[in-house]
């Protein structure tokens, strides 16, 4: 959801759902709904896609409150893209010869 507010440019949060009073994008996206035996949660494989449908959603809903900046959606999910962290780290380790 943070990623949402910062990408958005949100100048608060509230606590509406993040899918304007539809089900969440958090629920949709668990895997439990259609196996009850899986995880409420989605695979690490599907992380940043799925942080990222939560961050368009609600930084859709806080331009609908009025808690953040017009945006066109493709140009906030430029931004969600832009702000989502990448987990890549320099090499320490000296180059082979």
């Amino acid at each position: 959801m943070g990623l949402g507010v910062v990408a958005s440019g949100a100048r608060r949060v509230t606590d509406v759902d993040d899918a304007g009073g539809g089900p969440s994008t958090r629920a949709v996206n668990s895997p439990a709904l259609k196996d009850p035996s899986a995880s409420l949660l989605p695979p690490l494989t599907d992380i940043r896609r799925v942080a990222a449908q939560i961050a368009i959603a609600v930084g859709i809903e806080a331009q609908k409150e009025g808690l953040a900046p017009k945006l066109a959606e493709d140009e906030l999910r430029q931004r969600v893209t832009a702000a989502q962290w990448i987990p890549a780290y320099p090499s320490f380790a000296p180059a082979k010869m």
